[in-house]
């Protein structure tokens, strides 16, 4: 059995969505982040050497880093969900590592200056910068899902829980969104594991 390690309102839930997806069986043991990392359980500290969410263990050995674990569970254990060929897999790559590096940075960004931050430390203007510059980037994934029902491919992949998730905070945080983002979400919204996966945290 897979061990997985998370917490609600985190990148975790981005794992717990795939492992849902997936279909296999898994322990899920919720991490307290806000306890010092030296009060953290020690098998989590050894999954995750930075002490951040998720990791998993799958038959002794640990994986950390969302994007990555999600595309070892699609390729592991479902692979009608991951890449067909190795063209495939760079799409697929390519959507993960665009979005965790452009996107996801700034909506956490917008995050802090709304809504974590103390009122006096927030800055809206900060906010509104970084929520157009989210907005110009999905923009782009806009024009992309121009006539397609999936972002890889003919089929629901992992691309679209790595990207989706992401998204999904965007909406969060009042970034507008496209026509063909929004329904493309909706989709997402609508298939059972991510209901599950965004109920649990």
């Amino acid at each position: 059995m897979i061990v997985f390690y998370g917490s609600p309102r985190s990148s975790a839930t981005r794992t717990h969505w795939m492992l849902e997806e997936v279909g296999v069986p898994y322990e899920y043991r919720r991490v307290d982040l806000g306890k010092p990392r030296a009060e953290r359980p020690a098998d989590f500290q050894g999954a995750s050497p930075g002490g951040k969410v998720p990791a998993i263990v799958d038959q002794g050995k640990p994986f950390f880093e969302s994007m990555a674990i999600n595309l070892y569970l699609a390729e592991t254990y479902r692979p009608e969900l991951g890449p067909r060929d190795s063209a495939e897999r760079a799409e697929m790559l390519q959507w993960s590592f665009w979005i965790a590096s452009n996107v996801h940075p700034l909506l956490i960004v917008v995050l802090y200056h709304t809504a974590l931050l103390p009122e006096g430390e927030r800055r809206a203007e900060e906010a509104e910068k970084n929520r157009g510059w989210s907005a110009d980037y999905l923009a782009l994934l806009d024009q992309a899902l121009v006539d397609k029902q999936w972002l890889v491919g003919d089929r629901f992949t992992v691309a679209d829980v790595n990207v989706g998730s992401v998204v999904r905070l965007a909406t969060r945080v009042n970034v507008p969104l496209g026509p063909n983002v929004v329904a493309w979400s909706e989709r997402l919204a609508a298939r059972p594991s991510y209901q599950k996966a965004f109920k649990a945290g």
